[in-house]
């Protein structure tokens, strides 16, 4: 095998551990607060394990661990009351908050396909919203969208001077712990083996296996290829769901997540472009 085709295949089985997440989720019979903070404690033991000696926490790395941390628990949520496919692809409307918040630091008009990507997108989000009559439904749509709002600003933040990725990640991991310990102490908590035995199993597909996985296709092949083949999480994760728990797209929301996934291609193809003209 090249290494070219071992870089795709990496970015492959990237995309299908990030696509779990939800599927993990839904069968987790745990709140929301519980699934962050237990996988962010796997997630704090693998890579605290690995970068103890690079870690720096500051001011900006615990804003950017508390972005990151609304962005984890609004996504749960979201997974909890809405279908896993509907959470994942209303989860990439970040693409909107970021075109928005780099247009509000350069002070500028965004470019054409940028104005045609939050056009598209905005009518994909509602589009998933025509024929839903469950508020609970409507709501966990509505927190995919919130959780994409934070994954916008957390990749905003991150792109900034000073930004230590590694140590958001350990801030983000913090305080979702410590946000667990609270709610345990005053709610409690009620386990078994088998929310254990999930648990575990989505703390290590997201927080070791995505990553390391990551780690490595990044290396092997273009960033641009990379994020393609990456993003086919929202392919994967649908069908997972379908074959799990028989949720399906109703027929609006389906092109609705197909005039997402235009929006999204389109936006990741013009800025490659651009880059590299």
């Amino acid at each position: 095998m090249t290494l070219m085709n071992k870089g795709v295949l990496y970015a492959l089985l990237t995309a299908i551990c990030w696509s779990t997440s939800g599927i993990f989720i839904k069968s987790i019979n745990q709140s929301a607060l519980v699934i962050s903070g237990t996988t962010s404690l796997i997630g704090f033991i693998f890579i605290y394990g690995l970068n103890y000696k690079k870690i720096k926490i500051n001011k900006k790395t615990m804003l950017v661990g508390l972005v990151q941390f609304m962005m984890g628990i609004t996504f749960v949520i979201a997974n909890k009351l809405t279908s896993v496919g509907n959470a994942i692809v209303l989860q990439y409307s970040s693409m909107i908050f970021i075109l928005i918040f780099g247009c509000l630091e350069r002070k500028k008009k965004p470019y054409l396909y940028q104005s045609i990507v939050i056009i598209c997108a905005l009518v994909g989000i509602i589009l998933f919203f025509i024929n839903e009559f469950s508020f609970d439904s409507m709501f966990g749509n509505f927190m995919a969208i919130v959780s994409g709002f934070f994954f916008g600003l957390q990749f905003y933040i991150n792109s900034k001077a000073g930004t230590d990725t590694t140590s958001a990640y350990i801030a983000q991991y913090i305080i979702s712990i410590s946000v667990m310990i609270i709610f345990i102490v005053i709610k409690g908590i009620n386990f078994n083996i088998r929310d254990f035995v999930l648990l575990g199993a989505d703390g290590v597909f997201q927080t070791f296996f995505a990553a390391l996985f990551f780690a490595k296709c990044i290396k092997l092949i273009p960033a641009f290829s990379a994020n393609v083949i990456c993003m086919s999480e929202i392919i994967f994760a649908p069908i997972w769901s379908l074959i799990l728990f028989d949720e399906r797209f109703t027929q609006t929301a389906f092109i609705g997540a197909c005039v997402m996934i235009f929006a999204l291609m389109l936006n990741v193809y013009m800025d490659y472009k651009i880059k590299t003209s």
